[in-house]
């Protein structure tokens, strides 16, 4: 992986910004939602207090406290008066809460809804009865089947269920000894597949203030003991109160309204008694922000599941107990609520378990909270992927940077040498002190280091030949004496040998001087304009003449090819090179010269049959004292030919290249030659 995409994944590490932003916020989150509901807390324990030293405006029927619980039935108001056809649509969009009747067994078997509007009350019972017994006038019975029972104050009504139509009341009447119908009390019947449904309305006076409801379910309409049975009514046989909102206790809850906080008073048995203000809406404290955002914010931020909120009626859990509560709730798209529930006991006397008299509920939404944490999280979120995208942006320039460097290191590396193995000389040097600018002073210095090397190893076959003359002269003088003077056979022989080696060195000696003065005088070559296509023809004829043990052939373009540079030093190196191919091209074999065009000069070629070129040498053929022949030396070949075409190559700014031919048996060299 390159550097750039390992730094790259390494700023990935900013992200964690945003995470630990998060976490942070979370945090103030909770202080914040701890310190609203300590606030809402110390309200509803206010609102409590005073209600605790003004018991009257909770309690002011003293007989009711004193009745079993469950008997007591609640009355909610009314907007407006419904319509008594049975089948109570005008009930569902109020989304009253119905309260459910159990049977014996504990099983529902129905449900009730009380209202009150003006001075009526209005009543709907459903009952779930799968083989109902409806009225059979043939039996003159009063409710021979199902019956539904209604008792008052002082009155007990009994109505017989009938399948459809007005509903009958009848009441005993002691003064006359007989049954008489209640006229003030109307409502009617409706069927359905899983029962039937009651309702009516009856006059407030006529309750007196306390109603219970009985159910019965009987199997046939014959008077049989009913099957099933639910009842309101206690066992004592009195009726329950009705409990409805108190108004008194509701102009003293005004008296502690606060805009989107909700208040509301309950009874004992969690009957809503009074009720002020309410929740602000999850729209309403930022109508200028999208929902999806909020809402998306809110899951981020989100610590725990809530409960949902109910939509009609207060938390149960926090109208049945006698201790403090407190808890968040789940509103309307993904909103919290915070709910505080107060108990208020009686300070009447001093017994040991005081009454629970009612308690305070205080509802306040945290739209204002989440509003504060969102805002927040959105400037957070902003200035961390600021932050980020900044942080990338410099580490992905620094990785650019650093990756510079490091290409422009590697190519000044791989261009130190050009294509002859020759150092170039022209390393650069960084003046910066980190480990790159190290690195690459230290490249520059080993380069520099080896071509001082290399520049030794130059001049050493000229400062040898030079210091090695005067003694050869004096070896080869002394040799010339020992041969005048008398010798043995033996003696002849070995004087003989020492002349033959002694006059190999010379020759030696010699060539070394001449491939010396040759690389000076090659600098120092004049160029000109010439035919190239005529030079190579001159040159191919007389290699004919010279080396008549090998055929030679000439392919190129037909006409004159123009050309700029030394014709004589580019006839030496053809020389060198057909040289070097006679040496080891078969007798009677053919040595191909070819001469094409290119994009910018001409290609010239020399190949020839032979064995091909060992591996790895390519390049070091046309170094100085560099030769592959097998003859031991014998012949003086010491591998400067090939390096003085290289030289001439070079003066020419061209590049000289060896390799095998294809399907091997033989060497082909090239000479690009730019125009």
């Amino acid at each position: 992986m390159k550097l750039r995409r390992q730094l790259l994944l390494v700023s990935l590490v900013a992200l964690a910004l945003p995470w630990a932003g998060c976490q942070y916020l979370r945090q103030v989150d909770a202080a914040l939602a701890q310190g609203q509901m300590q606030a809402l807390e110390a309200t509803a324990s206010a609102v409590a207090a005073r209600l605790a030293s003004a018991p009257q405006l909770i309690a002011p029927d003293p007989e009711r406290h004193g009745r079993p619980p469950g008997a007591q039935l609640y009355v909610n108001s009314l907007p407006n008066a419904p319509l008594l056809d049975g089948y109570g649509d005008d009930w569902r969009p109020l989304q009253i809460p119905a309260r459910e009747l159990l049977d014996s067994s504990g099983e529902a078997m129905a449900q009730i809804t009380l209202g009150r509007y003006t001075d009526r009350v209005y009543l709907l019972l459903t009952v779930a009865d799968n083989t109902p017994a409806y009225q059979d006038p043939r039996t003159g019975l009063l409710a021979g089947g199902d019956a539904i029972e209604l008792y008052t104050a002082d009155r007990h009504y009994t109505l017989p269920v009938a399948s459809q139509g007005a509903a009958q009341a009848h009441w005993y009447n002691p003064r006359r000894g007989s049954y008489e119908r209640e006229l003030r009390l109307r409502g009617r019947w409706t069927s359905s597949a899983r029962g039937y449904q009651l309702e009516l309305t009856l006059p407030y006076a006529l309750t007196g203030g306390s109603l219970a409801v009985s159910i019965a379910d009987r199997a046939t309409s014959n008077g049989a003991p009913p099957q099933r049975s639910a009842s309101t009514l206690p066992a004592d046989g009195l009726p329950g109160k009705l409990v409805q909102p108190l108004p008194q206790l509701q102009a003293e809850l005004d008296q502690f309204a606060r805009p989107q906080l909700r208040l509301a008073v309950v009874d004992s048995e969690g009957f809503l008694l009074a009720s002020s203000g309410q929740l602000a809406r999850a729209d309403e404290t930022k109508p200028s922000q999208s929902w999806l955002r909020s809402w998306i914010y809110r899951r981020l931020l989100a610590r725990e599941s809530l409960p949902e909120m109910p939509e009609a009626q207060l938390p149960e859990k926090m109208t049945l107990n006698r201790t403090s509560a407190q808890q968040w709730f789940r509103g309307p798209r993904e909103s919290r609520i915070g709910a505080v529930s107060v108990p208020v006991i009686t300070r009447a006397d001093d017994i040991v378990e005081r009454p629970l008299l009612a308690r305070v509920v205080a509802l306040q939404s945290g739209e204002a909270l989440q509003s504060l944490t969102e805002s927040a999280a959105h400037r957070l979120w902003l200035i961390s992927c600021a932050a980020a995208g900044a942080a990338l942006l410099l580490l992905l320039g620094y990785a650019s940077w650093l990756s510079w460097r490091i290409r422009r290191l590697h190519r000044a590396a791989r261009n130190a040498v050009d294509a002859s193995g020759k150092l170039r000389g022209n390393f650069p040097r960084s003046r910066l002190g980190d480990e790159l600018g190290a690195l690459n002073r230290a490249f520059a210095s080993l380069l520099a280091e080896l071509d001082q090397y290399h520049h030794y190893l130059r001049t050493l076959a000229s400062k040898l030949s030079h210091e090695l003359r005067t003694p050869l002269a004096v070896v080869r003088s002394s040799l010339d004496n020992l041969s005048a003077s008398d010798l043995d056979d033996d003696g002849r022989r070995y004087a003989e040998r020492a002349m033959d080696g002694s006059a190999r060195l010379s020759g030696i000696l010699n060539s070394l001087s001449a491939a010396s003065n040759l690389e000076a005088s090659i600098h120092q070559a004049e160029t000109e304009q010439f035919d190239l296509a005529d030079l190579l023809a001159v040159l191919v004829q007389s290699y004919g003449d010279a080396h008549r043990e090998h055929r030679f052939a000439l392919q190129k373009p037909a006409g004159e090819l123009p050309c700029c540079g030394a014709p004589e030093l580019l006839a030496q190196l053809l020389d060198k090179l057909v040289d070097n191919a006679c040496s080891f091209a078969p007798p009677g074999s053919e040595i191909r010269l070819t001469a094409e065009r290119a994009k910018d000069g001409y290609l010239l070629s020399v190949e020839n049959d032979g064995p091909p070129l060992p591996e790895g040498y390519n390049h070091k053929l046309f170094d100085s004292l560099v030769s592959v022949r097998d003859d031991g030396c014998r012949a003086g070949h010491l591998g400067l030919g090939l390096h003085i075409a290289r030289l001439i190559a070079d003066f020419h700014r061209g590049r000289l290249t060896a390799a095998n031919r294809q399907g091997g048996g033989g060497v082909i060299f090239t000479l690009q030659l730019p125009l």
